[in-house]
């Protein structure tokens, strides 16, 4: 569940299934930028999200949202939270589940480009290379599970960040 806060503009709540995976945010996302924002991830004194009364963010977006049902929650069950490799954000996504005719052109359109380097195969999976940390989660923040369309599909792009060290 997510809630963003009206008494804190920019502040959101998030409920997470454990401490574990409390401790897994704050490890990983704790002091990155986002937006040219630096993101201040910590515990909160809510043990829970209260839906209470959602307004409507700038965007027209609801404030409180349940992700838990989602199919594209990767934690939904013990057995699919183990399969995850859980990696520190990075200058390096990995892509898949793009249709197989994408092109560099495709992430331009649906993303303000911040120095983007594809490498692209006959697949539909690749890896994005971007200028800053930073840029990278902005992208993933936007694109993951965007609906890339071509003539006869639909395709839910995934991203992941990717280790470096995975790349030697």
């Amino acid at each position: 569940q997510v809630k963003f806060m009206k008494s804190k503009p920019g502040a959101a709540m998030v409920e997470m299934a454990d401490g574990y995976a409390v401790d897994r945010a704050i490890t990983h996302l704790n002091n990155n930028f986002m937006f040219g924002q630096k993101l201040n991830v910590c515990v909160s004194k809510q043990h829970a999200i209260m839906p209470g009364q959602s307004y409507g963010l700038e965007d027209g977006s609801c404030s409180y949202k349940d992700f838990s049902g989602s199919r594209n929650n990767r934690f939904s069950t013990p057995e699919q939270a183990a399969k995850n490799r859980i990696q520190h954000p990075s200058n390096v996504l990995h892509f898949f589940n793009a249709p197989l005719d994408v092109t560099e052109d495709n992430f331009y359109e649906v993303r303000v480009p911040f120095g983007l380097g594809v490498i692209l195969g006959r697949s539909s999976s690749g890896l994005l290379e971007w200028d800053s940390k930073s840029d990278a989660l902005e992208t993933l923040g936007f694109l993951n599970h965007f609906q890339m369309k071509n003539p006869s599909e639909c395709f839910s792009l995934s991203l992941l960040f990717l280790s470096l060290s995975l790349l030697s």
